[in-house]
Parts: C-alpha cells; structure tokens; sequence
C-alpha cells in the first residue's frame, strides 16, 4: 500500500511554533494534566479511566477520515502542551514522529498504542483488490500498449513537493551515485556529473492543489492554474514506451512561471504519485516531446520526507512490512490499551493513581463481557464467514474470534472504488455461500455495499470499527462499549 504523505507537514510545524506561546502552565491552570490522543478508540479508552480527572483532547475532527488526517498548527500545538500523547502508531500516524522530533518531549509521556499488543501483517485475501497491484507503473521493466494509457488529473500529484537537486549538491544522494554506478556503466562520479544538469532547477519547492500549482523559488511563491491537455508518448531506443502528462497555464501565467508543464512518474494509469520529473517549457508541448532524449528533468519527492528517506527511496531498499494498525477492533486488545493508557496516567498524576486503577479494572470487566459475548455468538453460529463491501479494519477482530472474511479493500485502503471483478466476486460468495448480510463500516457511502444487497438479496448492516463517530454521535456521549454492543447484534445477524 502506498504511504499517504501528509501536506506541508514541515512548514506546518514551523506554524506550530510561532503560535505556541503559552505552555503546559495554562493548560494545567485547572490542577489537571492535559491528554491527548489521535481518534477516537484511545480518548474513549482515557476518558473511561480518567474521567473528569484530566483535561482530554482528541485531535481526530468527529466524522472526519482518519486516514487522510492532516493535523493544523493547533492540534500541533495541542500536542506540544500536553502531559501525555497517545496514539496507535500505524501508517495513519505517519506524521507524529516528524512532529514530535520538532518538539521538547522530555516531560511528555508518548504512548504508541501498537506497542501495547500483538502486531499483524495487512493481509490481502481472496477477491480483494491490492492498492499497490491496482495501479499499472511504466518503469522500463514493464510492458504496456498505448491502449493502456489512461487520462489523469491534477490531483495525482497533488501535494507539497521538494526538489532533490540541492541534495545532489550538497553530497546527500552520494550514496544514489554509488547504487547508480554498481550496476550501471558509468562511475559515480560520471552519474553525478550526469544529474547534475538532469535535476538541475531554481524551483526548489512545488505545491499543488485542485488545478493550481505554487511554485517557489528561494522560498518566493508565484501560482498559476493549470489546464490538461492530455498525454505524449515517447520511446526510448530499446523500443519501451514512456508516458508524459501535458498541461498548460491557463491565461496568460505570471513572469517565471512555464506555459507548458509535462509530468513524468513512470505511472500510465490514475494513481498517487511517489515522486515524478518535470519538465517545461514556454514554447510549446511539440518542443518538450521533439527531445526524446531529455537531459533536464528536474526530480520532485514528497516535502514530508527527509533527506535519508529519499535516498532510501532512489536505492530502491525494500519495504518495511506494513502492519494493520486497528488494533482495538477486538475487545482483548483494547484491554491491553487500557492498561497502557492506566500506566501512562499513574505515571503522570501519582495522586490519583488509585481512581485510574479503579476505573482501568471497571472497564477492563465490560471489555471482559463484550469478549465473552462475542465469543457466544460465534461458538452458536451456524457459519463463521463475514462478507464486507467496503474496507475491512476489522483484521484483529476476525482473528480473535476465528472468523474469516471477504471484502473489497484492505483496512487503511484509500481506494472507494472497486472493480466490477471485486464486486462480482462478492456477489457470486455471497450467493455460493447463502450468507445473509453484507456490512459496511462507519461514515462510509455505502454504495458497493447496495449494490452487493440488491444483487443478492442479503441484508446491508453496520458493523461499527469505532474508528471515528459522527458529530451527533460524539455530541450525544456514544461509547466504544456502546458501538461494540451494537456490533454483537449485527454479527449475530450474519453468522445465524
């Protein structure tokens, strides 16, 4: 799956700071420390054990995406005074370690929820659609047919970018000229030499948003909108084909601003860009496509990443394995979490460690009875396989109570919209396997999961993640006891 960097994530920071005046001191102005937590799950969590006893704050805006989350200089100063910062530690929370490098921890405890429990691989089954296999790239490796080709828009590249040529220059990607020279024909120091006219730019920095692109030289903006104008193939002289994608200024652009733009990320199909090259020109598209055999293509990388990620990421190293980050959708990790967030708390307010243990072993009961609910259900049931039209973060769940799962997206999927394969094949195992009910989650549209019940006849049912609420929901005090007793109901429904 491919990471979701978050926007201006470094000047967002720089933001933070020139806001955050005041100190731990006025949050604590009422006698109680001050804790903060990313979504929903853990400031339920803290709320049951610490009740009125701490100031709670929750930096996950009530019915917003978590995955697409992007904190604001106020949730990055809400972090900064807080006594302690809990969140769950997964792909979704790429930001917070950026963050809170550029803040004094020293007297904050940091609690990282995936710590607390037993961590899983996301794992793709039968019928799902892979985010990363969904996607066709073009790198040379890789064949393609012009009929492959498929319009884009702006928004694939939308973001903040950095430029890499100051970091050619400044001896950063050395080691990218030594990885180049091992298995290439010329030396580093020829490839250096090489790239420093390819990635050579005065634009050292690029935003873009919607049809607009902002782009900064020496840290001066200048924006323009910018009009598709479809694409331009090219073949190098091994006979492979590469994909540029055209756009003009619409208007007349302002001075150092190029008329005509081509983007190039070894992409042929819609997809989020990882990095891709630019090339431009004032003259026309027939000039940028004429040089099959560029020589200036200045290198764009996401601004989130630091120097030492994009060397990792032009070496080519092997990814990380990506772990499944919902972790509290099974009521025995949540117990662990609890106890988590208990520890962290007596820690920092020693004088009402005793209310918090209290609480922590109250809760930890209904967490206990939820467990042993779920445990009837499934052990009465008639079948053990649950069907979802929609994402699928309910991985801990399913593993806890032994069931399996079809659905049409991993947990932390951005995707919202599945192939007619990925819907067929659902449809057809519900059929196959007479299941009665298809879920979706929370704060989903709900559709595939229509469309699944229409052509099937099983009955579309909610089964809650408790990764966000609703406004209403979170106005009106709902709990993830609440959400989970809920839950006992529709899985009872569908396992009969």
């Amino acid at each position: 799956m491919k990471r979701v960097y978050m926007l201006g994530l470094l000047s967002i920071c720089i933001c933070a700071f020139t806001f955050a005046i005041g100190n731990k001191d006025s949050a604590r102005s009422n006698g109680k420390i001050t804790v903060t937590a990313t979504i929903f799950s853990p400031y339920d969590f803290t709320r049951a054990v610490a009740g009125d006893r701490v100031n709670l704050n929750m930096l996950l805006p009530p019915g917003a995406e978590s995955h697409s989350y992007e904190p604001t200089p106020r949730d990055i100063v809400t972090v900064q005074k807080s006594d302690i910062f809990i969140y769950i530690g997964g792909e979704s929370d790429a930001w917070v370690d950026r963050i809170l490098d550029s803040m004094d921890t020293g007297n904050m405890k940091i609690v990282r929820m995936m710590d607390a429990v037993d961590v899983v691989e996301e794992e793709i089954v039968e019928g799902m659609e892979d985010e990363e296999e969904g996607h066709e790239h073009s790198h040379e490796h890789e064949d393609f047919t012009l009929a492959d080709v498929k319009d884009r828009s702006l928004s694939d590249w939308a973001g903040d970018w950095q430029s890499v040529y100051p970091y050619l220059l400044d001896g950063t990607l050395a080691p990218v000229m030594e990885h180049k020279a091992e298995s290439g024909e010329k030396t580093a120091r020829e490839y250096y030499d090489q790239y420093k006219t390819a990635y050579q730019t005065d634009v050292d920095r690029l935003v873009i948003t919607g049809d607009a692109i902002t782009f900064y030289r020496k840290g001066v903006p200048v924006k323009a909108n910018y009009l598709y104008k479809g694409t331009g193939v090219t073949a190098d002289e091994d006979g492979g084909l590469w994909v540029r994608y055209k756009f003009e200024a619409a208007g007349s652009p302002p001075a150092g601003v190029p008329r005509y733009i081509m983007f190039s990320d070894h992409l042929y199909a819609p997809a989020k860009a990882e990095h891709f090259h630019l090339y431009s020109s004032d003259k026309s598209f027939d000039a940028l496509m004429a040089d099959t055999d560029p020589v200036n293509y200045p290198t764009y990388y996401p601004a989130a990443l630091t120097k030492s990620e994009i060397v990792a990421e032009m070496t080519g190293h092997e990814e990380e394995p990506e772990y499944d980050e919902h972790i509290w959708t099974s009521p025995r990790n949540a117990v662990r979490m609890v106890r988590a967030i208990r520890d962290a708390l007596c820690e920092k307010d020693g004088a009402n460690a005793e209310v918090y243990r209290r609480n922590a072993d109250n809760y930890i009961a209904k967490l206990d009875e939820l467990d042993a609910a779920f445990m009837r259900i499934v052990s009465g049931a008639k079948r053990t396989t649950i069907v979802f039209g929609d994402r699928f973060p309910f991985r801990y769940f399913a593993d806890a109570y032994g069931l399996s799962y079809f659905a049409a997206f991993p947990g932390c999927s951005t995707e919202t919209e599945p192939s007619a394969a990925t819907v067929a094949f659902l449809i057809d195992k519900i059929k196959a396997e007479k299941i009665p009910v298809v879920f979706h989650i929370e704060l989903s549209n709900e559709k595939m999961a229509d469309t699944i019940a229409e052509e099937t006849g099983a009955k579309k049912r909610l089964l809650h993640a408790a990764h966000n609420i609703s406004k209403r929901d979170f106005d009106r005090g709902l709990t993830y006891i609440d959400i989970m007793k809920l839950n006992t109901a529709s899985l009872e429904e569908a396992l009969r």
